[in-house]
């Protein structure tokens, strides 16, 4: 299986950075003593030749206010390094970095995997949601990601550039979008989980999208080639067959694997009814079973919905 991970993107202030070839930093601790963590994130300055506060006086010194016993002027404070600036909380401060920024693909190429940056409509906003199926059935693999993040601080603007994006996928890894005037798909709130489903069972895998403070939207796809509905019946303990891998067959040709899963992406959840891209008649539909045990079904010419038992028959209608 394969990784789609979404990350904050190359559109946002921390950007500027790429250029010194130096990571973003975090520093945190508990500096006031009163149990809660102080955050202070950081960026490497070339002029000043040290790491250096993003945010300014005022906003560091509501959480840590003995700073503002050190520097009395911004003058002083935009001169002066994280390590000057924490002073003897310096060496007790735990550090986090951060080289790489963009929403990424990582194929899974045996025992190594492949990085591969998506295209820039996925790197206009930070992006939350993940939902990765066969949206146009064309027996390729597409990825949906909802975007945006309005909960900045005062000292910066909201990221705000997208509206959700359907990445429609060639097969060999690569990803191209689709506008939102030709998906139909624009959320300009705070996309946050994104699942799907085919919830009127036309064979065509339908998307749910959620955002932060604002109504939950549901996109028909009416535009997608029908494909085949598997449904899998497994054990008592585990009766949809989370973790159960699938492919189809075409032939000789294998199409591509999808995994059931229990929860995918930002707090969602795709349905257990896999929807599988059928651009060619299928012959069977091979599964791998959590445990490792595989198992083959034919199906059926004009085969629309595959019930398959673990171990047990399969019905198909």
């Amino acid at each position: 299986m394969d990784i789609v991970a979404s990350n904050w993107g190359r559109n946002s202030k921390y950007e500027k950075v790429r250029s010194t070839g130096q990571p973003l930093r975090v520093y945190y601790g508990d500096w006031n003593g009163d149990g809660v963590m102080e955050v202070l994130e950081g960026y490497y300055d070339g002029g000043l030749k040290k790491v250096v506060p993003w945010r300014g006086l005022n906003g560091v010194t509501r959480g840590m206010p003995w700073v503002r016993e050190r520097y009395a002027t911004h003058a002083a404070y935009s001169a002066a390094g994280i390590e000057e600036i924490l002073g003897e909380h310096f060496e007790e401060a735990k550090v986090g970095e951060a080289v790489w920024l963009e929403t990424t693909v990582f194929l899974n190429r045996g025992g190594r995997f492949e990085a591969v940056v998506l295209p820039g409509e996925a790197q206009y906003a930070p992006a939350f949601g993940v939902s990765v199926g066969d949206i146009d059935g064309d027996g390729r693999e597409d990825i949906f990601l909802s975007q945006n993040f309005f909960g900045v601080n005062e000292e910066t603007t909201r990221y705000d550039a997208g509206r959700g994006v359907w990445l429609r996928g060639d097969g060999q890894g690569q990803f191209e979008a689709v506008p939102g005037q030709v998906s139909g798909v624009k959320v300009y709130g705070e996309g946050r989980g994104s699942a799907l489903c085919d919830y009127d069972a036309d064979g065509r895998v339908d998307l749910v999208v959620g955002q932060n403070a604002a109504e939950t939207k549901l996109y028909h796809n009416v535009g997608g080639r029908p494909g085949l509905r598997v449904r899998l019946l497994g054990s008592a303990g585990n009766p949809t067959g989370v973790g159960t891998v699938l492919r189809l067959r075409f032939g000789e040709r294998w199409g591509p694997a999808r995994e059931v899963h229990a929860g995918s992406g930002y707090w969602s959840q795709d349905s257990a009814v896999q929807v599988l891209g059928t651009p060619d008649p299928p012959t069977a539909v091979w599964m791998r079973w959590p445990g490792g045990k595989t198992q083959q079904a034919a199906v059926a010419p004009g085969t629309q919905e595959v019930k398959v038992a673990a171990g047990g028959e399969t019905k198909g209608k």
